[in-house]
């Protein structure tokens, strides 16, 4: 529902808000990308197939090297690798695109061209990646005046652009690079995207989680800073340099196995880096109660899309970052967001100052617990169980979480840690062996929460093995009834007419797929029926194989609870990914949707394989109450939806670019809600959803 009024912030054109990105990726090389990301993703040919799998893969957005300084970056190719058709193939996927410059700062005005040549393809943003060549030195003569000439090329490109977003990307530690100029970046970008590496310090001891920390050291002490400044007046621009702070989307490296031939045109990453590392990046990032920017960091993003091994790419998928109403996010709780009763220890492991890293543990810098969720852990030796530590989740989307725990390294960690679980039907106790898999999420069960803050996970003292220790550090939970995933085996597909059975593709699902030849009417159907446990919204995917004799234009039929849509799928492109074909469909409980797929198509032979019917959202019939202004200029809005499930608002002045204001739960059937970012502001328009 839409009613008018208020306008707000910095919101990009697109929609893109700056504090609210969620996840990308760096591509280096589109010419690496396109061979199978650099040989780890064998359905990844073209730019298609990859703004595709990026899709699967809950990417929003993709950072594109598009220059060198004031000269376009062709790849090992001619002329710019950022094209106007790259765009659009984005675009139809879904997939944001922005631009970036290898920033040297030898040549303003050839960068500024730079800039303009990405919007004019059709980008949607534009990322400034802006290091050591900025900063004051012998080695960059060219830099006379950092501050003024970085101020000269932002401005002009913010002048030339004053609707498009942009970013920068510095380095992390600010104070390790004292004369780069941060101010200037970041008061004329709308995003600051530091480059947390966490190989790039002995001091780190290759920890995501130390990394991060240390990067909020110094931004906090860097905004702190800011506003001893005076006001000031630059170019006919008046300046409060708190105005360069800006909110913060994490960049991580990411480098998997080598393939042989993967990497064709660039060179490949000389290292490995451990599976887990972009999963805790992710988490933490995710988690941090020192984030630095207001309500965490809702954006991350990772560098670069050829290095990324297998597995990698699957724990980049399956975690989460921004606030979307189509997404069901992970709920990552560090220890500190427990209460504790009873006599519990408190170990500091990592702290920093501005310029050094520091670890520390029970053990000293060298003992064996660095390897925490966070810069924190919690210990007990045993008891009687009347001591426990409670974390208290906020569930917004009522059904099924896969629950996780985090413990570090202790010779002396439990190998029977009761976790008791909460739920208003009751209680379940599970004994963890926390003397094994430290460092990582270990899996502790499947559990039914209600909607709201009556659920609980507890940490007790009771374990049998006296002696030894129970560990509170990280918790997580992943919402387990997302996906529903149908095989062309699964019982709940049915087939009429005549299909035959495949095996000879290299990149069906699982081991087979059925075929059959394409019809001018429909003469065979297969049926993929799944049996919903809730009603909701849910985006459907199909799988299918590629070759040069599949149908250009299978046809597929969704019905669901009031609609059916009718989609055509070209089978001879993007295959061995998960293609989505709609999005956010109604469906009521049980069984009484499916997706078809038959074999009417006018060439080539038409491939059934799997469907995957994705969670999106409830199914609600959200209602405006009332909308009313105050004297001051906030509004006050009352909203009526479904008791239980979390309630989204958003704003636009211009009913395309929508600005996310918040989400909250609804636990008696009405949320009210008072929007003070409207103070004084001209006219506009909301709306609530669940």
């Amino acid at each position: 529902m839409l009613l008018a009024l208020s306008s707000f912030g910095q919101i990009r054109d697109g929609g893109i808000d700056p504090k609210n990105l969620g996840k990308g990726i760096w591509i280096y090389s589109m010419k690496d990308a396109t061979n199978k990301l650099g040989g780890h993703i064998a359905a990844v040919t073209n730019i298609n197939s990859l703004m595709a799998f990026y899709k699967s893969t809950c990417l929003r957005y993709c950072i594109i090297k598009s220059a060198s300084g004031d000269k376009l970056f062709g790849d090992c190719t001619t002329g710019g690798q950022l094209t106007s058709n790259l765009v659009k193939t984005a675009h139809t996927n879904g997939i944001l695109v922005f631009g970036y410059n290898r920033s040297t700062g030898s040549n303003i005005v050839g960068e500024v061209a730079m800039a303009d040549y990405v919007f004019n393809q059709g980008a949607d943003g534009f990322v400034f990646d802006a290091e050591a060549e900025w900063e004051t030195g012998v080695n960059q003569p060219w830099i006379t005046n950092g501050p003024a000439q970085a101020w000269q090329l932002c401005a002009t490109v913010r002048s030339n652009w004053p609707n498009k977003f942009l970013a920068h990307a510095p380095f992390p530690i600010i104070y390790l690079h004292s004369t780069f100029p941060y101010k200037e970046f970041g008061f004329w970008c709308d995003a600051v995207m530091p480059q947390i590496y966490h190989f790039s310090s002995s001091g780190l001891k290759n920890s995501p989680s130390a990394a991060i920390n240390w990067s909020d050291v110094n931004w906090a002490t860097w905004q702190n800073s800011l506003y001893s400044l005076a006001q000031t007046n630059i170019g006919g621009v008046t300046v409060n340099w708190t105005n360069a702070i800006k909110p913060i989307t994490p960049l991580q490296d990411v480098y998997g196995e080598v393939v042989s031939g993967g990497i064709i045109c660039e060179s490949a990453a000389g290292v490995v880096y451990s599976d887990v590392d972009v999963e805790e990046f992710t988490d933490y990032a995710a988690a941090d109660p020192h984030a630095q920017t207001a309500g965490g960091y809702r954006g991350i993003n990772y560098w670069r899309a050829d290095t990324i091994g297998t597995n990698q790419w699957a724990n980049i998928t399956s975690g989460g970052s921004g606030n979307y109403s189509n997404v069901v996010n992970n709920l990552v709780l560090d220890d500190a967001r427990a209460s504790y009763v009873g006599a519990w220890n408190a170990v500091k492991v990592f702290g920093a100052t501005t310029t050094s890293p520091t670890f520390y543990g029970a053990f000293g810098p060298n003992g064996t617990d660095t390897n925490s969720f966070g810069t924190n852990y919690c210990f007990k030796p045993q008891g009687t169980g009347a001591a426990y530590a409670q974390f208290t989740p906020t569930i917004l989307i009522p059904g099924n979480y896969a629950l996780y725990q985090w413990h570090v390294f202790l010779t002396n960690a439990s190998s029977a840690t009761p976790f008791m679980i909460g739920t208003p039907v009751g209680t379940n106790t599970v004994f963890v062996n926390q003397q094994t898999n430290s460092g990582d999420w270990s899996f502790i069960g499947t559990f039914n929460f209600s909607a709201g803050t009556n659920n609980f996970v507890r940490v007790l003292d009771n374990f049998p093995d006296a002696g030894n220790l129970a560990i509170v550090d990280g918790l997580k939970l992943v919402y387990a009834a997302a996906d529903i995933i149908l095989d062309n085996t699964n019982p709940a597909v049915s087939y009429s007419g005549s299909w035959a059975t495949g095996t000879s593709a290299a990149d069906e699902f699982n081991s087979d797929y059925r075929f059959a030849n394409s019809s001018a009417t429909v003469t065979a159907t297969t049926t993929f029926r799944p049996n919903f446990p809730n009603a909701g919204l849910y985006d459907i995917f199909v799988w299918h194989s590629i070759g040069s004799n599949r149908a250009t234009n299978a046809s597929w039929q969704i019905s669901g609870f009031g609609f059916v849509t009718n989609v055509l799928v070209n089978q001879q492109i993007n295959g061995g990914l998960w293609l989505q074909i709609a999005s956010a469909r109604p469906f009521s409980a049980g069984t009484n949707g499916f997706a078809q797929i038959s074999n009417q198509a006018s060439n080539g032979v038409v491939i059934a394989d799997a469907v995957r019917f994705s969670f999106a959202g409830p199914l609600s019939p959200v209602v405006m109450k009332s909308i009313a202004s105050q004297v001051d200029g906030r509004v006050n809005l009352t909203v009526s939806s479904t008791p239980g499930y979390g309630v989204y608002l958003e704003r636009t002045t211009n009913l395309i670019s929508w600005q996310s204001l918040t989400n909250l739960l609804n636990t008696n059937g009405t949320v009210n809600f008072t929007d003070s970012s409207a103070t004084n502001q001209s006219s506009g328009f909301y709306r609530a959803h669940q």
